[in-house]
């Protein structure tokens, strides 16, 4: 992994070296920077490994590379597993190298960000590996007929969150004035093109006839944080619009929060925002990328509308925003779903699983 910034791929490895059966197995993490607000929920018994490195090309690169393949060999490394494009890319082949019994990929996004370059690299990378994990069904399909990966080789493992977390969160008090007639709207997103905060600014000034005012609290950090500054005063929602930078206590604003919306474009997994408001009972409007929809049942735990459309968007919102009790009927459906199949828990188990079938085939063919 790169590091432990908030991401939705540093989440999940945290995650899995914090449930993961430590009678079977003793993870390790390595990364190529130990920094980042997710390292202190390391559990101690875990070692970090950093393999520092400030590109593939570059003499720091190939210090990383040698580091990493003296130290596969010298823990005796039974299962390497990747949990993003730039781990895939420099661990797969190192793990082959250093001999690593087992060596599992991973593919937790639709990779429309890669270029031409990147996307061969990670496919190359991808030839070394024994499995490739997708975190949904949607990404794991489209690694069988897009990439052309055999289909024995793809594993589908869903995201999983710690929901106890989002289950004891308290309602505070709402964001902005206080107001009864307020309904409070959250985007928990990196600030990028793709996760689509613009498509959102013009669904929110298409609302404004609704019976209550609505704020918009945007939770994240970016490149384009300039740019949706410029169309929230476009716009005239300077009034509306907050945005926050990096949340550190998600759960506390989700107490905050009436309906969470994740506007995205292009290039989701299965985003663990949907699942954390999932979990803390708040209804979702989410568009249908990568496995979003494998979380958010249309009509039953929120709405799910197309890329881009700024109208189907501002109506579902519109939909919710004027029914109370259909927003709390969809939190606790929600709720109940993310419980049910979508805890880290469950996830460890499924990996657990995954290494005891790969294991036994592996002895089987010596």
């Amino acid at each position: 992994m790169h590091g432990f910034a908030k991401g939705g791929s540093e989440r999940q490895a945290v995650e899995l070296a914090r449930c993961i059966d430590r009678s079977e197995y003793c993870p390790i993490l390595g990364c190529f920077h130990p920094e980042g607000p997710l390292l202190s929920e390391v559990p101690k018994d875990v070692e970090v490994v950093p393999f520092p490195l400030h590109g593939f090309v570059t003499s720091s690169g190939l210090r990383a590379a040698k580091e990493a393949v003296h130290f596969m060999r010298r823990a005796r490394i039974d299962i390497l597993q990747t949990f993003d494009f730039y781990s895939n890319v420099f661990a797969l082949p190192l793990a082959a190298i250093a001999r690593v019994p087992i060596r599992i990929g991973a593919r937790r996004d639709e990779a429309s960000m890669r270029s031409f370059v990147q996307h061969r690299s990670e496919l190359l990378a991808y030839r070394l590996a024994t499995a490739i994990v997708a975190n949904s069904k949607r990404i794991g399909e489209q690694l069988i007929h897009r990439d052309r990966v055999r289909r024995e080789k793809v594993i589908v493992i869903p995201n999983g969150i710690d929901v106890g977390r989002f289950f004891s969160c308290p309602n505070t008090q709402a964001i902005g004035a206080p107001n009864t007639n307020l309904l409070k709207l959250a985007v928990i997103a990196n600030l990028r093109p793709e996760k689509g905060h613009l498509v959102l600014l013009n669904a929110l000034q298409n609302i404004k006839q609704i019976p209550c005012e609505a704020r918009l609290a945007v939770a994240g950090q970016g490149p384009m944080r300039a740019q949706i500054l410029d169309k929230v005063a476009e716009l005239g929602l300077q009034h509306e619009v907050e945005l926050l930078g990096e949340v550190q206590d998600i759960g506390k604003l989700l107490s905050q929060i009436d309906i969470v919306v994740l506007p995205s474009l292009k290039n989701e997994g299965l985003p663990n925002s949907v699942m954390e408001a999932m979990a803390a009972a708040k209804p979702v409007v989410a568009t249908d990328c990568g496995g979003t929809s494998e979380l958010v049942v249309n009509g039953h735990t929120g709405y799910l509308v197309e890329p881009g459309n700024v109208a189907q968007l501002a109506d579902a919102l519109k939909r919710l925003a004027f029914d109370p009790e259909l927003r709390k009927k969809m939190g606790e459906a929600g709720r109940a779903r993310v419980a049910q199949c979508f805890t880290n828990h469950r996830m460890a188990e499924s990996f657990v699983a995954t290494y005891r079938k790969l294991s036994a085939s592996k002895r089987r063919k010596l």
